[in-house]
């Protein structure tokens, strides 16, 4: 070939690679009470990212307990009402699941939490006979659905904030999909997702944070998965007695969890799933984390203790790559 003919079509293969190849984008954004980030690759990035903010400020403006035109903030002050699809699907996804782990994760812990200020930021510790009041508002079974209405009794009251980021993802991620992007990056406030693979056909490298020190403590590679992590050093106070209280209930006794775990990460493909996994993991404990996971094997789980011991699943195996130095390494195998 003439070399000046091959030099053309080196030019024109180029010009036709550009002109056809995909962008890189990227977003941030404050929403549910967090700072979230998407990267997206593909022919038409922006615009794809305005529809994602734009669901996003939809999803939020629909199941938010403070704003009071939100379906959430109206049936926590109402009997019964019609609501949207998002807090529909959420409502049926956390009785459900609360269901399935026998109330470990339950969506209706709200009036407690409350009590304990972890809605408001005006800490304190309540009395035990204040929580035996609430207690039985706590009780999930008391929902109804019917059609498009919810309905609680009086005093009743839901919170989304332990499914309501996973939810989000799911749904962005979707969107994405719908948009022609086929390769994205989420970090809606800590909780991780990825479409696909990065635009190189490489796997994303997630870091994973130590309770601890607040350094990576770990990283895993993944496609198509989300990484979600509970740990009770996001959000706590320290009471008079020097007590530090962690954000995350146990729902039986109204109390936050204290049983040794600092931190549980769940790799799995969606993001409401893991999201819901993370918290039930949390409050469960060690044992019978391991033992859930055994009899509902389709998640990886990492385990972080207060004694700084580490514990994962036998599936990460190899795909896990440890930074910090941890009092001992243990596998959760079947």
């Amino acid at each position: 070939m003439n070399k000046y003919v091959l030099l053309s079509a080196i030019i024109l293969a180029a010009f036709l690679f550009i002109s056809c190849g995909e962008k890189k984008a990227s977003t941030s954004l404050n929403a549910m009470d967090t700072f979230m980030t998407i990267q997206v690759y593909g022919k038409k990035p922006d615009a794809a990212l305005e529809k994602t903010k734009e669901r996003i400020y939809q999803i939020e403006r629909n199941i938010s307990t403070t704003n009071k035109a939100s379906d959430v903030y109206r049936l926590n002050h109402s009997e019964k009402i019609s609501v949207s699809t998002d807090t529909l699907t959420l409502t049926k996804y956390g009785l459900d699941f609360a269901k399935q782990t026998d109330g470990v994760f339950n969506p209706a812990l709200y009036p407690i939490t409350s009590a304990w200020g972890f809605t408001t930021g005006d800490y304190k510790v309540p009395s035990q006979n204040q929580i035996n009041e609430l207690l039985p508002l706590t009780d999930y079974s008391k929902i109804q659905i019917d059609g498009t209405y919810i309905n609680m009794e009086h005093g009743m009251a839901l919170d989304f904030g332990a499914i309501g980021k996973g939810y989000t993802g799911d749904e962005v991620i979707r969107l994405l999909k719908d948009n022609g992007i086929k390769s994205a990056l989420l970090d809606l406030g800590g909780n991780i997702q990825a479409l696909g693979k990065k635009a190189d056909g490489t796997e994303w490298t997630i870091g994973i944070k130590s309770p601890w020190t607040g350094k990576a403590a770990a990283a895993i590679k993944i496609a198509d998965k989300a990484v979600i992590t509970s740990g009770g050093y996001e959000r706590f106070f320290t009471a008079d007695d020097g007590h530090n209280y962690i954000h995350i209930f146990d729902s039986k006794t109204g109390k936050p969890v204290d049983n040794g775990i600092a931190g549980v990460t769940i790799i799995t493909e969606s993001g409401l799933y893991a999201d819901a996994l993370s918290t039930t993991m949390f409050v469960m404990g060690l044992e019978d984390a391991a033992s859930y996971w055994r009899h509902n094997s389709d998640f990886e789980m990492i385990i972080f203790t207060e004694n700084q011991d580490l514990y994962y699943t036998e599936g990460l195996e190899e795909k896990l790559k440890l930074f910090a130095d941890f009092s001992s390494v243990n596998v959760i195998r079947k």
